[in-house]
């Protein structure tokens, strides 16, 4: 469970967000523009499809279907290529709304799995769920320092408004 929901669902979004990169000066971006307009239509797929995937049914379901396992593969690479859209598109503030929702959403689930004395995933065993939750709350934290500092980095940008 530690490799599925630390790891590779990670870096799956993480691949999503470095394809978006790479196609950045493309018609592609420009084309999402219209409907991704300041970011806001990507960050609500993204924290949609990442809400999805931190379920047990759907940890489950991918372990076990090579249906939901596509799936989950294309959901979330498709997920971190509308984060990276949107970091780009959307103002400080409207960043922080999703942000401050999607991390605190993460560290609450990883102590959850951490500390119930219940196994919610039948793929995986407690143990293997108390190190999921650990890590991911690990994880939800890094990735929050991550963003605040790429924010103090960009000079906050509270104000900048990129249509």
């Amino acid at each position: 469970m530690l490799w599925h929901m630390v790891i590779q669902m990670p870096m799956l979004v993480l691949g999503g967000w470095l394809a978006m990169g790479a196609i950045r000066n493309t018609a592609v971006p420009a084309a999402m523009a219209a409907w991704n307009r300041y970011g806001l239509t990507g960050f609500i797929a993204a924290q949609a499809v990442t809400a999805y995937w931190m379920l047990p049914l759907a940890i489950d379901r991918a372990v076990v279907l090579p249906a939901a396992d596509g799936a989950k593969l294309v959901t979330l690479l498709a997920c971190g290529a509308l984060l990276r859209h949107s970091v780009d598109r959307a103002p400080a503030v409207l960043q922080l709304f999703f942000i401050g929702y999607a991390v605190p959403m993460m560290i609450w689930l990883g102590l959850y799995f951490a500390s119930v004395d219940l196994r919610l995933c039948n793929a995986y065993s407690l143990e293997s769920q108390i190190r999921a939750g650990q890590g991911l709350a690990v994880l939800a934290l890094g990735l929050g320092t991550l963003w605040l500092v790429q924010l103090l980095r960009r000079g906050m940008g509270f104000a900048r408004n990129r249509p």
